[in-house]
């Protein structure tokens, strides 16, 4: 569990560090992520998965933070296009019996219910 931990704080470290921070929805900003990519911000969102891996960062090719399936609750908070021009969400995943425990990355907008 503690790896795991780990992994989420790593993916979250990396999202800040690569100029991913979210600003406030009020101000409706935008901001240039890797690539020239833009980045929108939002408060946590409900969202529906349709099934598939939440990475690390916004591109097929990252690593996966853990797979989800259909029909699980995700909250998403900003979300980015990387520079092949797929839409992705940062979302967080709560699981955990008793002890909750929050995953964070990123999906691909077709694996969830929110617009993509």
């Amino acid at each position: 569990m503690l790896i795991r931990r780990a992994l989420a704080v790593a993916a979250v470290s990396a999202a800040l560090g690569t100029g991913l921070a979210a600003t406030p929805a009020a101000a409706g900003n935008s901001a240039a992520g890797p690539g020239g990519s833009d980045v929108s911000a939002a408060s946590w969102t409900r969202t529906t998965s349709r099934g598939g891996p939440v990475r690390e960062c916004y591109r097929a090719s990252c690593d996966v933070v853990m797979q989800t399936y259909a029909g699980e609750s995700l909250y998403w908070h900003h979300n980015a296009r990387n520079p092949a021009g797929n839409l992705w969400y940062y979302v967080r995943y709560t699981t955990g019996n008793g002890r909750p425990h929050d995953f964070y990355g990123w999906i691909y907008c077709g694996n969830v219910t929110a617009h993509c």
